[in-house]
């Protein structure tokens, strides 16, 4: 066991309980784990057989087992092969840390010469990222923070003032130089219009109030047709009996401001009905859809009457299935106690 490392040893022990209890263990190995576990096991071989870690070692050591001229080199012969098997053990363990340790130090450097002709093959900074940067790095700067911030104060209350300006809350004195400086000392405060109503209780916002009757309220138009109807018909019996009469004059003029009603009503954005066709197959429409609601409402009314008769037959039916229930129990705790009851 003195060739063996202590992790080898452990990794060794670990194995071995594994396979005497049947755990298995599930490794999920790299290429790199795998090729270092390799190498670490050959190298315990090359330890363990005394083979000599490289051509150049073989060259040094070969004198060393050739005979010599002189006679006391025979006594010192044996001494001389243990020496330096020992002193080959301790260079092949030392020789092989010294290659792990190059091995290492190769791989960081390919990794710095990889991260290197990336950052080569990057494109070059670009004015507006250079900007980018050194404003990141003056906002990270406390002191620039504020002064930043103090700035932002300055231009807003700047901005403040210039708004007043012109809506003239500050009034502006001429300064030695001519030019115009806000005097804060005089504030001028704008004059507010109030609203200005008509007779309608309603804001007139033009100086001229456009309505076409400002005094009197506009009267709606009829949404009956039965009575809209009846007025036209009326109106043509009037004219009828006019003209019956001999009174054609009066019966123009009647027309006329007929006419004259509908085409105001018209321009003021009315519906003018005066068409009898239309006024009565809006009747019965209306009918129809009269008969409908009623219909639909008898339903209604009937799935009502029907859902209340359902529940309190049901809560009837609960009530009844509750005294029986409670008179059955009184009877069992009565025969159970010794009274002889029929039936139970």
């Amino acid at each position: 066991m003195e060739y063996f490392d202590a992790e080898y040893a452990v990794e060794s022990i670990r194995e071995k309980y594994n396979k005497e209890h049947g755990i298995k263990e599930c490794k999920v190995e790299d290429d790199y784990t795998k090729r270092k576990r390799f190498e670490k096991q050959v190298y315990r071989l090359l330890i363990m057989h005394n083979v000599p870690y490289s051509k150049k070692d073989e060259k040094k050591t070969f004198e060393e087992y050739l005979l010599s001229d002189d006679e006391n080199t025979s006594k010192t012969k044996g001494a001389k092969l243990k020496h330096s098997t020992k002193a080959k053990r301790r260079n092949n363990h030392n020789a092989g840390k010294e290659h792990e340790m190059k091995e290492e130090e190769d791989v960081d450097e390919r990794i710095a010469s990889i991260k290197n002709k990336m950052r080569q093959k990057k494109r070059p900074t670009t004015e507006r990222q250079q900007k980018r940067r050194e404003a990141k790095k003056l906002k990270r700067s406390k002191g620039v923070q504020k002064l930043l911030q103090s700035s932002a104060k300055i231009m807003k209350n700047e901005n403040i003032k210039q708004n007043k300006l012109k809506n003239g809350v500050i009034k502006t004195v001429s300064n030695k130089d001519g030019e115009e400086e806000p005097d804060s000392k005089s504030k001028i405060q704008p004059i507010q219009q109030k609203p200005v109503f008509n007779e309608e209780s309603k804001i007139v916002y033009s100086k001229i109030d456009f309505a076409a009757t400002p005094g009197a309220k506009t009267k709606k138009s009829h949404k009956n047709p039965k009575e809209i109807l009846k007025e036209l018909k009326q109106t043509s019996q009037q004219i009828n009996e006019l003209k019956e009469q001999g009174q054609s004059d009066k019966a123009a003029e009647l027309q006329n401001s007929i006419a004259w009603k509908k085409a105001f009503d018209k321009i003021e954005g009315k519906k003018v009905k005066d068409d009898t066709k239309l006024l009565q197959k809006a009747i019965k429409k209306k009918k129809v859809e009269k008969r409908a609601a009623k219909k639909k409402w008898e339903e209604r009314k009937q799935k009502v009457d029907h859902d209340i008769a359902k529940r309190q037959k049901k809560r009837q039916e609960n009530l009844d299935k509750r005294s029986k229930d409670k008179k059955n129990k009184k009877l069992k705790k009565a025969s159970k106690k010794g009274r002889i009851i029929p039936g139970y």
